[in-house]
């Protein structure tokens, strides 16, 4: 794993910007999607249209010297175009604080606090090992429900493959949208509340309603090292919707509007601990 130094004053927007989200601990009566709900569930995802939403996070974490850190009422926007671009922004007061985002090729991270500013460009080959507080960032959308997860196979079939690694799906009650998701390795659990209909979409070819299940608040836990950010994102801003959304998912556009003082690149054969200086430092 390629782990990413930030400025420790900053060390909130690492955990933001790796999407740790939040909600209610896991509920005293679970179930675990069987493969028939967890093909349902698939479905559903890849029926999923762009959409964008505003709202809050909460940010709780452990930084490398073992102090103890948190954030609250920070401003996020998540923009979503499928199959894969994605941007995320944070703002306080009216200041775009950091911003973080993919086309499904390249990932990227602002930190507009550092001085000077700085643009981190994370190259294909280096994506999926590339961690910030443990998290990979290549696992952002798996962990937000964004994407449809496949099936492990059938020596596993409670497991579905993300890109956080294999994972368990959990839920309330039968035919209900997950409530947690839980790596196999017990390092890391996303809890999901709140679920709505952003709108009802076309009913398939069984008569139902798909592709609009979003969940308005979410949580990522991490245990080593401890962090946790919960997010409430519900309607969207419209003045950032109109604005936006033609430049969100584009890495020129966002470098002109930004205008970082300093650009690095992470990409496969560089030096871990070259790697884990090219940002903040």
């Amino acid at each position: 794993m390629t782990p990413l130094s930030w400025p420790q004053h900053h060390g909130f927007l690492l955990v933001a910007l790796l999407g740790l989200f939040g909600c209610q601990g896991p509920q005293k009566k679970e179930i675990v999607l069987s493969p028939k709900a967890q093909q349902s569930w698939r479905e559903d995802r890849e029926q999923l249209t762009k959409l964008h939403r505003s709202g809050v996070c909460e940010l709780r974490w452990i930084d490398e010297a073992g102090r103890r850190h948190f954030e609250p009422q920070v401003d996020c926007d998540l923009w979503w175009q499928p199959p894969s671009a994605f941007a995320m922004q944070f703002s306080k007061l009216g200041e775009i604080l950091g911003w973080v985002g993919g086309d499904g090729n390249q990932l990227w991270l602002f930190d507009l606090l550092s001085e000077p500013t700085q643009l981190t460009i994370i190259e294909p080959e280096a994506a999926a090992e590339t961690v910030v507080f443990g998290l990979p960032l290549a696992g952002l959308l798996d962990g937000w429900q964004l994407q449809p997860l496949s099936a492990v196979g059938p020596r596993s079939p409670e497991l579905v493959q993300s890109r956080l690694g294999p994972v368990t799906l959990f839920a309330t009650g039968v035919g209900l949208p997950p409530n947690r998701l839980a790596t196999d390795d017990g390092q890391l659990e996303v809890l999901y509340s709140s679920w709505n209909m952003i709108a009802r979409a076309q009913d398939d070819a069984n008569g139902r309603s798909a592709g609009q299940w979003f969940p308005e608040r979410v949580e990522w836990r991490l245990q080593a090292p401890e962090a946790t950010a919960t997010f409430w994102l519900r309607q969207p801003r419209r003045g950032l919707e109109e604005q936006r959304w033609n430049r969100v998912f584009d890495l020129d556009q966002l470098r002109r509007s930004l205008r970082p003082q300093k650009t690095s690149v992470i990409s496969e054969g560089l030096d871990p601990e070259r790697s884990a200086k090219t940002a903040g430092s």
